[in-house]
C-alpha cells in the first residue's frame, strides 16, 4: 500500500513534466537527487531511485487508464480519468483508495 501512495503520489506531482522532457531529476530540500523519472517512446514512465535502480513504472492504455507495477512488474494499482477530468485511484484488488478533481480549465485534457 504504501509502494502504491508514494507511486500514485509521484505520478500526479510529476505527469505533464515526465511526458514533456525526457527525465525528470527529483530532489530533497538539500538539493540532493532522490531519483528520477523517464519516459520512453511508448509512453511508459520508469521511476528510478537515485543509485539508478527501477522502483515502478506507469503505463497508460487506449482507455486512458494508467497502470503502476512495482520494481518487479506486480500490479499495484492504476489510475482513471473520467470524462469530466475526475480521476479515480484502485488498488491492485480494484478497491477505491482515493480520488482527484482536475482543476478548473484542464478538465477533458
Amino acid at each position: 500500500m504504501k509502494t502504491l501512495i508514494l507511486v500514485m503520489a509521484v505520478y500526479v506531482a510529476t505527469t505533464a513534466s515526465a511526458l514533456a522532457e525526457p527525465q525528470t531529476t527529483f530532489r530533497d530540500a538539500s538539493g540532493r537527487t532522490t531519483g528520477t523519472a523517464t519516459t520512453d517512446s511508448n509512453g511508459t514512465t520508469t521511476f528510478r531511485d537515485a543509485s539508478g535502480r527501477t522502483t515502478g513504472t506507469a503505463t497508460r492504455d487506449s482507455n486512458g487508464t494508467t497502470t503502476f507495477r512495482d520494481a518487479s512488474g506486480r500490479t499495484t494499482g492504476t489510475a482513471t480519468r473520467d470524462s469530466n477530468g475526475a480521476t479515480t485511484f484502485r488498488d491492485a484488488g480494484g478497491r477505491t483508495t482515493g480520488t482527484a478533481s482536475a482543476p478548473l480549465g484542464s478538465r477533458g485534457r
